[in-house]
């Protein structure tokens, strides 16, 4: 046992005990079963400057101590050793058995100081030359630190209140009230120093000057003016007033509070990033400190293996063939051995593509629970950032920490905020976007290898992404996710259905809500459940029923009944007969998709009515089919303007499809005989002057499109005085009701032309069974 241990065991005890202590005899330096433990002493015994009990302090030393510490048979153990002035004390404690108990009768600030020593050495920190607490003098001493430089830069402001030299010729040179004036080294401005006694504006002048400043063009016009506005007031050249010119040090000052400034910037660098890094990461920036450490690390959610129940594959209903893709990512991963046996390369990644709320970050979800390897994901928007760099130090970063946890996947949600197509423009210099793109080129598919990193991605706008990031080598698949079909959102419903508490089964439902909701993405239905059992709850009931589920529907459709917004009886007719010019129109025409529902009452998204038909699933559409959409959708505009004999502004959102309906078979679908059998995109709003064809061609295009929407409307208005008195049946069926179903429309209408539109649903028994989701 090294004598330098004993050393601080004497410092411990001060002058208010009544003992010292001393050298420790040198037969107890070989002792086996106990040695001297000067840091556990003064962390657990802290044996410091204390006022003891008066009587303990009256006591002896063996009195007193061994009141405190068990006998040399328990785990602790005193010696004593005698001489003639004063006791010499041991504390002697055994190996690794320090009770901590004892600190009881020893609570002092020494204590506390090494007690926290204590354990910041048994806790995370790596350097033991770092002192906790330190750093906690930074946050007292900076905020004063900072307020003596602001008021040393405030108190070399000048405080002198300005005026011009109207006022100081008006009220201070005309009454002779200025003793002189001084014009600072700037020569910019001039400080005014006023006789004592002096009246100003009212009040008299009882200190030290200056008094006032006022600023000069220049030095000459100033003394021109000066001379010139005395002999005006009759002053004598020897009564002038005196004009002093003073060298103030003013560059010392400005080279003084630039130098104060950035000590305290410098005090703030390194109170925010210098006590984060010290100790630790020695590398880069300036002494040692990287203030941009955090900024560059790229934060990915990495979800591990085992790390809980996640989204598995069972759980996403629909785009089978998606999951059949991905599937081959995850078994490559699971068994790699049984792919390099054949030679076989697994593709280095794939992009998941489709509208938005099609279930491509879903899917990527049970890929990282179905793959039981480390998955990274990050979100496109987390590499951009306001430093120019930081999106390509992330990248890296990101994949660097992919290889680390190699064999895993990697997945970057929304790619097209860094992944959009490189310009050509780039006026002299890259973007920040583009060099992000290019370190993500590289890492993909450049000289280091992404062995055991499989990549994933996903996008609404594939368009536009760049085509270097979509070649093979890089996004070697494009794995489309469309809207579900009629069998896929049945097969989403019962997912979903499953969780609510229905009040019968799950396929009564889920057919009869797949028939309902055409063109409707993932997302959408799972907020149609939602909705239905928040219905529910509102309406205090047991359990989901179809009226929670007609609700839904409604109001992902059209949006909530608006009780508080009445029409007049005006409106309220223009609006029954607007609607029923619909129905009526859709009900005698072929082509035409089934009616559900026909309302008058006012909803949240703008309409005042609507009529709720059945769109079917299918990809292609006819010229016929086309043309009778074109007249349904004119249906109210030719109702009112036959009943009324005007117009409104009801039908804004009919001929806005009516013309992108027509433009489309004109310009895009190639269905007009007289522009022939060619293809262009539709211009957007957006690029108002991109033009794919010649002005001649516009106009023709623009002419065939005139021509088909007046066909349209010709048919409509035949139709409408056709049947102007079941027109007239059903608004007034309208009124009274507000809303119709199916069976309502058909009471009055009569049967279908062309056969019955009726929704047709299949029952639980597999029978066809013709019935409307409304009708109660």
């Amino acid at each position: 046992m090294n004598r330098q241990i004993l050393y601080p065991l004497n410092r411990f005890f001060t002058k208010n005990w009544v003992f010292n202590c001393t050298r420790l005899p040198t037969r107890l330096l070989h002792s086996q079963s106990s040695y001297i433990n000067t840091r556990h002493v003064g962390s657990h015994l802290s044996l410091g400057r204390v006022s003891l009990d008066q009587r303990y302090v009256k006591c002896n030393s063996r009195r007193f101590f061994g009141s405190l510490v068990r006998s040399s048979q328990g785990e602790f153990s005193t010696k004593y050793v005698h001489s003639p002035s004063i006791y010499q004390i041991f504390l002697l404690l055994k190996k690794d058995n320090v009770r901590q108990g004892v600190t009881r009768f020893f609570s002092t600030s020494l204590m506390r100081k090494h007690g926290q020593g204590d354990q910041h050495q048994q806790g995370d920190s790596q350097n033991p030359e770092e002192e906790p607490g330190k750093d906690g003098g930074w946050v007292t001493i900076l905020p004063w630190v900072m307020l003596a430089v602001f008021y040393l830069l405030a108190a070399g402001s000048d405080p002198t209140p300005e005026t011009t030299w109207t006022t100081f010729y008006r009220e201070m040179l005309s009454t002779g009230e200025v003793e002189r004036l001084e014009v600072p080294s700037s020569q910019d401005k001039v400080y005014v120093f006023l006789h004592r006694g002096a009246v100003v504006g009212g009040k008299e002048v009882l200190t030290h000057g200056p008094h006032f400043v006022f600023s000069i063009a220049s030095l000459d016009s100033f003394e021109k003016k000066m001379a010139s506005a005395q002999a005006d007031l009759h002053i004598a050249s020897h009564d002038f007033v005196p004009v002093r010119y003073r060298t103030t040090n003013e560059l010392l000052f400005t080279a003084l509070s630039a130098a104060l400034s950035i000590a305290v910037l410098g005090l703030v660098w390194y109170w925010l990033f210098g006590r984060g890094t010290k100790g630790g990461n020695k590398s880069g920036g300036i002494m040692g400190m990287n203030p941009f450490a955090n900024y560059i690390k790229a934060k990915p959610t990495v979800v591990m293996p085992g790390g809980g129940k996640g989204i598995s594959f069972k759980d996403v209903a629909g785009m089978e063939e998606a999951k059949c893709e991905v599937m081959e990512f995850v078994d490559y991963l699971k068994s790699p051995a049984r792919y390099s046996e054949l030679g076989a390369k697994i593709p280095k990644g794939a992009l998941l593509v489709g509208p938005p709320g099609t279930g491509k970050t879903l899917l990527a979800k049970a890929v990282a629970t179905e793959a039981d390897v480390p998955f990274l994901t990050m979100a496109g928007s987390d590499f951009v950032e306001v430093f120019g760099g930081v999106g390509s130090a992330r990248v890296r970063d990101l994949f660097g920490r992919a290889r680390k946890l190699a064999p895993c996947i990697l997945y970057i949600d929304e790619v097209d905020a860094i992944g959009r197509s490189r310009s050509s423009n780039s006026m002299g210099g890259h973007s920040e976007q583009e060099s992000t793109l290019n370190q993500l080129l590289v890492e993909m598919d450049g000289m280091n290898t992404m062995e055991g990193v499989v990549m994933l991605a996903s996008t609404n706008r594939h368009d536009i992404l760049d085509q270097a990031l979509l070649r093979p080598g890089r996004f070697d698949r494009l794995i489309s996710i469309d809207l579900p079909t009629l069998i896929e959102r049945q097969a989403i419903f019962e997912v979903h259905l499953k969780k609510l508490s229905l009040k019968t089964l799950v396929k009564a439902f889920s057919k009869t809500l797949a028939e309902l909701t055409p063109g409707n993405s993932g997302a959408d239905i799972a907020n149609i459940c939602n909705e239905a059992a928040l219905h529910a709850a509102r309406m205090n009931e047991k359990t989901v029923d179809k009226r929670n589920f007609e609700y839904a529907v409604e109001r992902v459709i059209a949006g909530m009944e608006k009780k508080t917004q009445t029409m007049s009886p005006e409106e309220r007719h223009i609006v029954a007969f607007h609607e029923a010019g619909h129905a009526l129109v859709g009900w005698m025409l072929e082509h035409t998709d089934p009616l559900l529902k026909l309302s008058i009452v006012p909803r949240t998204n703008a309409t005042l009515g609507y009529a709720q038909y059945l769109p079917s699933d299918n990809k292609l559409y006819s010229t016929e089919q086309l043309f009778d959409r074109m007249c349904m959708a004119l249906g109210g505009r030719a109702a009112e303007a036959k009943i009324f004999q005007r117009v409104t502004t009801g039908a804004e959102d009919d001929l806005r499809k009516v013309t992108d309906m027509a433009y489309k078979q004109v310009v895009t679908f190639g269905m007009n005989p007289r522009v022939g059998n060619i293809s262009f995109p539709v211009r957007k709003p957006s690029e108002p002057t991109k033009k794919f064809y010649s002005d001649k061609l516009a106009k023709l295009m623009d002419e065939e499109v005139r021509i088909l929407i007046r066909k349209a409307f010709l048919t409509t208005n035949t139709i409408i005085e056709e049947n102007l008195d079941k027109l007239n049946a059903l608004a007034h069926e309208l009124l009274t009701k507000e809303v119709l179903s199916y069976d309502d429309v058909a009471a009055v209408l009569g049967p279908c032309p062309y056969g019955d539109k009726r929704v047709r649903f299949n029952s639980q028994d597999g029978e066809s069974k013709s019935q409307s989701l409304f009708t109660t």
